[in-house]
């Protein structure tokens, strides 16, 4: 069965909330755990007002989860950016790779949500994919600890 990408943003409504950090870290958890078990990838990137989420797995599996998310009362205002087949996976290392907040990231996103419109063609999408892609790669190249590990399994 092919493997479809589905990217999406979202408004976070964990800022100002004394636990957000527990929240990020039980979002996290979570995702991995049953991305494992699903044979998802991806990533989370998180600004101070947003998230930013891609999945990659098979196209029930994708409209499944989504789903579930798209319930999850921490965030609102879901945009679904993209949804297309892909050849190969960008995460194929990740049940769920983390991006915290950084100017870098809140510049992606602002970047994204400035081109939306009726008649994008999820180029834009396919920026901010490769943008968390590189940072990912940046943080594996370096000596600076990266937020959650890679994949097991």
């Amino acid at each position: 069965m092919a493997i479809v990408r589905l990217a999406y943003i979202s408004k976070s409504l964990l800022p100002g909330d004394p636990r957000e950090r527990e929240h990020v870290a039980d979002i996290l958890m979570s995702s991995r755990r049953n991305n494992e078990a699903a044979q998802v990838t991806g990533a989370l990137l998180a600004t101070d007002a947003c998230f930013a989420h891609v999945l990659e797995v098979e196209q029930e599996v994708v409209e499944e989860t989504y789903g579930r998310i798209s319930c999850d009362p921490r965030h609102r205002d879901i945009v679904l950016l993209l949804t297309e087949p892909i050849a190969a996976r960008q995460f194929p290392d990740w049940s769920m790779a983390y991006i915290g907040p950084s100017q870098p990231a809140e510049d992606a996103v602002a970047r994204v949500t400035r081109t939306l419109s009726p008649t994008d063609d999820g180029e834009a999408a396919r920026d901010l994919v490769a943008f968390i892609s590189t940072m990912l790669e940046d943080c594996s190249s370096s000596d600076l600890p990266r937020d959650g590990g890679p994949k097991t399994g």
